[in-house]
């Protein structure tokens, strides 16, 4: 579902419940990974650049990740339903902080190492 939304405040202000409650999790890791982050939108999601984008769906909040890293940390988020390249969270409790950030802090250690 694509917002039309000009700022990050705006597609948040758009959200309620769970998927207030998946997308402030998912920003809270992706400071733990990323302390000094750009936070923007693209293609109607939240955009953080060189790590993730998110993005709240009528029945879900997916996470796109390099499906390289995704692929290694796949079994960690058991009964998350998942795509080559994202996570699709349906309930708060589904994003496991620990997870998450052993997810995004490798992501990020992988794009650095990219721009070498």
């Amino acid at each position: 579902m694509k917002r039309d939304v000009e700022t990050p405040k705006a597609y948040l202000d758009q959200l309620e419940g769970d998927q207030l409650a998946l997308v402030k999790a998912l920003r809270k890791a992706i400071r733990r990974a990323m302390p000094r982050f750009d936070e923007g939108l693209r293609y109607g999601m939240l955009d953080y650049p060189g790590l993730a984008n998110v993005a709240a769906q009528k029945r879900y909040v997916a996470l796109y990740v390099a499906p390289e890293i995704l692929k290694k940390h796949r079994a960690a988020f058991a009964g998350v339903d998942a795509g080559k390249s994202c996570l699709r969270f349906t309930k708060p409790e589904q994003a496991d902080p620990a997870a998450l950030d052993a997810l995004l802090e490798e992501v990020w250690a992988w794009r650095r190492a990219k721009d070498d």
